[in-house]
């Protein structure tokens, strides 16, 4: 079949041929492509306004399905750009196009949107996408240091003193490493950026669409830094870093959606919507988060058990780990991760064996040093619990970024403790720029904010945990106001 003639509008998709080169003329309406991709029949998108047919692909996308799945239909130039090296723009993707907007369907951007590429151009100008290799040989140092002072804490000084002083430096390597394992798992290097200015009026996506995030990247090449991603994940601290990348890269696609974000999906222990009462579907784990007696009995006084539960929240990562990597779905590198597994609870079990005659003190460096990283599970909780769950529509990549993110407020000298945890926002916008750079960037996201009338949230740690605290507790007294309605309803009915 000859393809439709060039320059010509498709009023239906039926004609066009799967493979097209880029720049082929062939112009689609988007009430086509809605039609097309309702319940995700077919899978569409839209980049520098050339239309992508990934409906057979998807499923190979390194960064899962979920990440194009949640762009089906829409405009994710910038999304793609920003975590996508050229040779993927450049030979892969023209095997996709299947055609171009029509001109009448070309929307232009938002003074948000157009502000925000500038800054985005500036921070490229100033070198911050550049990385700093000596900032993370210097991080890796202080792992070997704290994982050496681990073993021989507790093989030359198996006692009280020996076993805590262990118990802590491993609690402090796995918080640190986390930091680290967040850096490392790279789509690709900083190249695609120069794709903004062949396309200057196009619309910034309202959500993130990542290849394969872990965001700022180490040696650039994807390969390379998953794999030093695994060993410090998988291999030290006994957790899938491809179940978390899986995570994360839904969390910035959709974030702070009830239905979408695994982040703040944690029923029935926790939630930060009382939208959560109504037995949402979760897209991501794929099945109803229901509502039931124990989210009846938690949700109330989630703002108590808040810290309580995060303590443990080390052991159910261990538990999502081996859910991801045993299960049927497709996972990459499954045998590099599983031998990571194999490895941790080999060397650790083994480590804590020495100290059989004392079980009392195995016992205190397993809830010692798994619940020290609690520390972690606040920071990361803290940057997004208390904000803002609406779904907005139309909403550019950066109104997403600081609508739904929190930034902590804290001095330089801090900035150890946080691991960059403490610069969300301006991760959630830029997040490919390397961790010791984000400071830098904080005074520019903020003046930008305040040129276009958007809110930057930036609190104190403790305020910020505050902030988180009377999320809980205005969904808890939501929840306990509704139940308490339901009760008097059926109490009701019974007396009629």
């Amino acid at each position: 079949m000859a393809p439709p003639v060039a320059d010509t509008v498709v009023e239906s998709m039926d004609a066009v041929p799967l493979k097209a080169p880029r720049g082929t003329g062939v112009m689609i309406r988007l009430d086509d492509i809605a039609r097309r991709t309702k319940d995700n029949k077919e899978i569409l998108i839209v980049f520098a306004n050339k239309v992508y047919d990934l409906t057979k692909w998807a499923k190979f996308h390194p960064g899962g399905d979920l990440a194009v799945l949640h762009m089906n239909g829409r405009d994710a130039t910038d999304a793609i750009i920003a975590y996508h090296p050229e040779w993927v723009m450049d030979k892969k993707m023209p095997h996709f196009c299947v055609g171009e907007l029509a001109p009448s369907e070309r929307s232009s951007s938002s003074k948000v949107s157009i502000g925000y590429r500038q800054l985005d151009e500036k921070i490229r100008k100033l070198g911050l996408y550049n990385t700093n290799y000596s900032y993370f040989i210097r991080e890796l140092l202080k792992f070997v240091v704290l994982f050496v002072a681990g073993v021989y804490l507790v093989l030359r000084h198996p006692n009280v003193y020996g076993v805590l002083g262990s118990a802590l430096s491993f609690a402090t390597l796995w918080w640190q490493a986390a930091f680290y394992a967040h850096d490392v798992p790279v789509a690709a290097p900083d190249v695609a950026h120069q794709r903004l200015r062949s396309a200057p009026l196009l619309a910034v996506s309202g959500s993130l669409h990542s290849a394969d995030p872990g965001h700022s990247g180490i040696t650039h090449d994807r390969w390379t830094d998953t794999v030093m991603g695994i060993c410090l994940g998988n291999y030290v601290g006994g957790l899938s870093v491809g179940w978390w990348k899986k995570n994360h890269n839904v969390h910035h696609i959709i974030t702070n959606h009830p239905e979408h974000d695994p982040d703040i999906q944690h029923m029935p222990f926790m939630a930060v919507t009382s939208k959560l009462m109504h037995n949402l579907y979760s897209t991501y784990y794929k099945r109803i988060m229901e509502f039931d007696a124990v989210a009846r009995v938690m949700i109330p006084i989630q703002h108590y058990t808040f810290y309580i539960l995060l303590a443990f929240g080390r052991f159910n990562l261990y538990a999502n780990s081996f859910a991801y990597l045993l299960s049927k779905d497709r996972v990459p590198h499954r045998w590099l991760e599983l031998g990571g597994l194999v490895v941790f609870w080999t060397w650790y079990p083994m480590l804590l064996s020495t100290l059989k005659a004392q079980p009392g003190l195995i016992v205190m460096h397993v809830l010692v040093s798994h619940m020290f990283t609690v520390i972690l599970h606040i920071q990361i909780t803290l940057s997004h619990f208390g904000m803002d769950t609406s779904e907005v529509e139309g909403e550019s990549f950066a109104e997403m970024a600081l609508r739904t993110t929190m930034d902590v407020d804290c001095p330089r000298y801090m900035d150890w403790f946080h691991g960059g945890l403490q610069f969300q926002v301006v991760h959630h916008m830029f997040p490919r720029v390397p961790r010791h750079n984000l400071r830098t960037i904080v005074p520019l996201v903020k003046e930008f904010a305040r040129e276009h009338g958007l809110t930057y949230h930036s609190y104190k740690f403790i305020k910020g945990n505050w902030v988180v605290l009377q999320c809980l507790a205005k969904v808890a007294d939501e929840v306990r106001e509704s139940m308490q309605a339901a009760m008097e309803k059926i109490d009701a009915e019974k007396n009629k």
